[in-house]
């Protein structure tokens, strides 16, 4: 399209005509006219520019070899697409130049190999997700005025992140957003790529303080470390890792003792903006799963090695989540010796690959100090989070001047590897809440039986079947006082999300049975205590995912219901 505007001499600026729903804002928030007015004034800059570059001739070469004449700055792969034929060209979604995603009607700027992607490629998916994501994006903010978060594809669809000081958008919104979107698309509306300065970035979304908080960076000094927050008295504390650099050294270390292995639950603080806080998300005060190990060169690979087996024993046999591996190399900043940094690179290289697992290598992306492993876990939602690390430190060493006495008693200098699998334990409970939608597995849940009576004479052996399976190390209640009815008690456990309801009556008494029920109201019928007990720990010990399921529920029962 940039290219067509600049032969036909046509003007850079139109005026666009939108189309408008009826359940959109009128007038919109003053901040999409402002935003637009500057897209436009940018936009014309950098088409001017553009017009200004001189055309040269280039070559681009496809996948099969075969070669297209065209012009630099001119020609885009949109029209390379047309010359071979109009179906490619409309099915096409993105293009890749020189191994980069390229947008269809971005001009080429020199020689270069061409691939054309169509939908049923995992990178044009992306694309026309993150497209679709923008469409959305647009409707929110034209129907309620909200503020964009963030907005990415995910692996099979996509999701916005909005904020609304006073709004809860439901699904009877879905109708009047999805108008929205309808004209959005009507209007056919151009996907258009500009490159910024941070300084106009920031005036353009000035008015967002998700999109310009992310873009600053703060500073302070103090007098001290006492200072108020919100009328309490708070103290600057270091992260654990510095500390244990200093439980490491306080006393001399051999050889013979590393790997060290420490390991901290404790609490941290971050003093985010009131505005930045988003539920167990993202908190003031949290806990991490922290982790260092200190260990000899030769014993990086052993140590990786197992960090990725714990990692894949609490994410998939406890959780039931898959995960990503990518390795970050060294960055063009790096701190070190180039030797110290390709061994490093290399012992990762080699548990990955030992793992058996798939991984992806994102070249320089690695911290100044050292090659990291990067895990993304994804929720039941398709959603990506990075939870969990593995990173390799040879600075802290260094700084804190860490060593230990090698076999012929000279000093050497320890590597450190920083673990967190958890990464903050509020954030992982929300993961985990929206990805079981609040119906905790059992081994997981804070409420895992309920004992409910069918007539208070039977409250005292009630009362032994609770105790027996709370002593047992098993979330049980028992109300004894309740005055609702058999049925009510029955439905408000089901609400409460107790896994199982414990049902017993005068025949459960005399057979030394339990009647039970599951959440779902699936009843599963009488069980003797020992059999449920030892069902319970079965469960529990093996992280059984589904154990309201019939079939999983009735494993290893016999016909007269022993195990």
């Amino acid at each position: 399209m940039v290219a067509d505007d600049l032969k036909e001499n046509v003007p850079l600026q139109k005026e666009a005509k939108v189309s408008m729903a009826p359940t959109e804002l009128k007038p919109w928030p003053e901040f999409i006219q402002k935003r637009i007015d500057m897209w436009d004034r940018l936009m014309a800059e950098y088409k001017a520019e553009l017009a200004q570059k001189k055309p040269t001739p280039i070559k681009i070469t496809l996948p099969d070899g075969k070669q297209f004449d065209a012009e630099a700055w001119r020609t885009t792969p949109l029209q390379i697409a047309e010359k071979i034929s109009k179906g490619l060209a409309e099915n096409t979604v993105i293009a890749k130049v020189n191994g980069d995603v390229w947008d269809l009607d971005r001009p080429f700027e020199g020689d270069a190999t061409l691939h054309l992607l169509k939908f049923d490629d995992d990178e044009a998916k992306q694309v026309f997700w993150h497209s679709s994501a923008h469409i959305l994006g647009e409707a929110m903010e034209r129907y309620c005025g909200g503020h964009l978060c963030y907005g990415p594809p995910i692996e099979e669809g996509f999701y916005y992140d909005m904020w609304h000081d006073n709004l809860t958008i439901s699904q009877d919104d879905f109708p009047n957003i999805d108008q929205i979107v309808k004209c959005a698309i009507k209007d056919k509306q151009p996907f258009e790529r500009l490159e910024m300065t941070k300084e106009d970035l920031l005036e353009m979304f000035k008015y967002n303080e998700f999109k310009t908080s992310i873009e600053k960076y703060y500073a302070l000094t103090f007098l001290n470390f006492r200072f108020e927050v919100e009328k309490e008295q708070f103290g600057l504390k270091p992260m654990n890792c510095p500390g244990h650099c200093l439980m490491y050294s306080h006393q001399p270390r051999t050889h013979n003792e590393l790997p060290i292995r420490y390991a901290d639950f404790g609490v941290l603080h971050r003093n985010e903006m009131s505005g930045a806080l988003t539920g167990l998300i993202r908190v003031r005060r949290f806990q991490q799963d922290d982790a260092h190990i200190f260990c000899r060169r030769d014993q990086i690979w052993d140590e990786i090695k197992g960090c990725l087996d714990f990692l894949s024993f609490c994410y998939e046999k406890v959780f039931g989540f898959t995960f990503k591996l990518n390795l970050a190399t060294r960055p063009e900043g790096f701190l070190g010796e180039l030797s110290t940094w390709d061994e490093a690179e290399s012992d990762l290289k080699a548990a990955l690959n030992e793992s058996g697992r798939p991984w992806k290598l994102n070249e320089g992306d690695g911290a100044f100090y050292g090659p990291k492993i990067d895990i993304s876990i994804q929720d039941a939602l398709k959603r990506n989070h990075q939870c969990a690390t593995i990173q390799l430190d040879f600075q802290l060493p260094q700084r804190f001047d860490l060593s230990y006495f090698d076999e012929k008693g000279e000093k050497q200098r320890p590597v450190m590897i920083h673990r967190a699998v958890l990464g903050s334990v509020e954030r992982m409970a929300a993961i985990l809440t929206e990805n079981y939608g609040g119906k905790w597995p059992f081994w997981l849940s804070p409420r895992q039986a309920k004992v409910i009576t069918v007539h208070e004479s039977v409250n005292s052996y009630a009362r032994q079947v609770k105790e027996k399976l709370y002593n047992a190390g098993f979330e049980v209640e028992f109300d004894e006082g309740c005055p609702d009815t058999l049925n009510k008690q029955i439905r408000n456990a089901q609400l409460a999300q107790f896994n199982f309801i414990l049902v017993v009556g005068q025949k459960e008494v005399e057979h030394g049975t339990v009647n039970v029920r599951t959440r779902d109201n699936a009843v599963r019928g009488e069980v003797s205590v020992d059999d449920l007990l030892a069902k319970f720990r079965r469960f529990a010990e093996e992280y059984v995912k589904d154990t309201e399921n019939a079939e999983e529920f009735s494993k290893g029962i016999s016909a007269n219901g022993s195990e």
